[in-house]
């Protein structure tokens, strides 16, 4: 992006002079006010004016970045289409109640409809449990049956990896600017404030943003996390602000974003929230709280899909006892889980995702949430 400073008499003419020369992509950094001579020959008579500072995206930058978001909202407009028929499957099931179990390929062992009613009891949904204890299996000769690979865990870990995705590597290997968004109370505040310990306890730089300066309490309740860590925390209230924000942050290796939280049924603040990100190189994560009912997951992945929502972050996941529904939801948009959050506890009580962390929320009686910030 290139910058460049104009003079001008008020911040409406500098947006009208910016929409002439620039179109849309162009904003205003910052401004300031300035003396001018009112005429050049003579030193005395001075006027008041604004410096605009003002950044011009680079033709090359621009287009490279729109081809990005094109690619991702595609994705996106195909995800909508899917959960539109998911959601009425849901619906269906739902109303009509416990249904026959889906009859398998092949006759299965023991073991295999004892794990496969484990997942169904955990909230896995039938299809899916279905899908994933055969995806876990091969035919035994001598039992003549579908039976587990392995053993339990690793067949069922094998299926997990086959049909969930998860952002692997994601602390060693990460975008530079982190968006968390979702509705109010999904507990987006105190999970930046837990990633950005993982973060600094890997050595790295990290710098903490919030747009949610309207709720009450909020911006003081990160300014107490931040305090606590050391860390710079910048408020913005406008996409200008914020992209001077990402300016006076941009040496720091993690920039993490706190938004403020937004109904799905509110498409006037989302869209309000779009323009914070667009042509902006930000990685947008949307949380969910596990203990959500499945459809209104569903209906706010539908909602946010005005947003170039990379992954998702499951929240609360001790309030709930079936914690199945997060793998329905995973397994149907195949969208990449980022972490779970266990608990209130900052630093603590969250898992980056990984493998045999699902595996054993689904197979363990009484799954132990330990704090798990590496992703072995």
């Amino acid at each position: 992006m290139r910058v460049d400073k104009i003079i001008v008499d008020s911040l409406q003419e500098a947006v009208e002079e910016l929409r002439s020369a620039y179109g849309e992509n162009a904003q205003i950094i910052s401004s300031r006010v300035v003396k001018t001579r009112r005429w050049p020959f003579l030193p005395f008579f001075k006027k008041t004016q604004l410096e605009v500072t003002i950044g011009i995206p680079e033709p090359e930058d621009f287009k490279e970045q729109v081809d990005k978001n094109s690619v991702l909202y595609e994705e996106i407009e195909r995800l909508k289409k899917t959960l539109q028929e998911v959601m009425e499957a849901v619906r269906l099931e739902d109303v009509e109640g416990v249904k026959k179990e889906p009859e398998f390929s092949e006759d299965v062992s023991n073991r295999v409809v004892e794990v496969y009613r484990k997942l169904t009891y955990k909230g896995v949904r039938k299809e899916i449990a279905k899908r994933f204890v055969e995806d876990a299996c091969g035919y035994d000769m001598e039992l003549k049956k579908l039976d587990f690979k392995e053993g339990i865990y690793e067949s069922i870990k094998e299926s997990v990896e086959k049909n969930v995705r998860i952002e692997e590597d994601f602390l060693s290997i990460t975008p530079k600017v982190i968006a968390l968004v979702g509705p109010t109370g999904v507990g987006k505040t105190t999970t930046i404030a837990k990633l950005a310990y993982l973060f600094k306890r890997r050595e790295k730089s990290v710098g903490v943003i919030t747009l949610d300066s309207y709720r009450v309490g909020a911006v003081e309740q990160l300014k107490s996390f931040v305090k606590v860590l050391e860390l710079p925390l910048k408020i913005a209230e406008t996409p200008t602000q914020f992209s001077e924000a990402l300016r006076e942050l941009s040496e720091k290796d993690i920039i993490l974003v706190d938004t403020a939280g937004r109904s799905q049924h509110d498409k006037l603040r989302l869209n309000e929230l779009k323009m914070f990100f667009d042509v902006l190189d930000v990685s947008v994560y949307l949380t969910l709280s596990t203990n959500l009912s499945e459809l209104v997951m569903y209906e706010t992945i539908l909602q946010y899909g005005v947003l170039p929502v990379k992954g998702l972050i499951f929240s609360k996941l001790d309030e709930t006892s079936y914690p199945g529904s997060f793998l329905n939801v995973a397994y149907r948009t195949q969208m990449p889980i980022l972490c779970f959050t266990t608990g209130q506890t900052v630093p603590d009580d969250i898992v980056i995702a990984n493998y045999d962390f699902i595996t054993r929320l689904l197979l363990e009686e009484k799954y132990g949430l330990r704090p798990a910030g590496d992703s072995s």
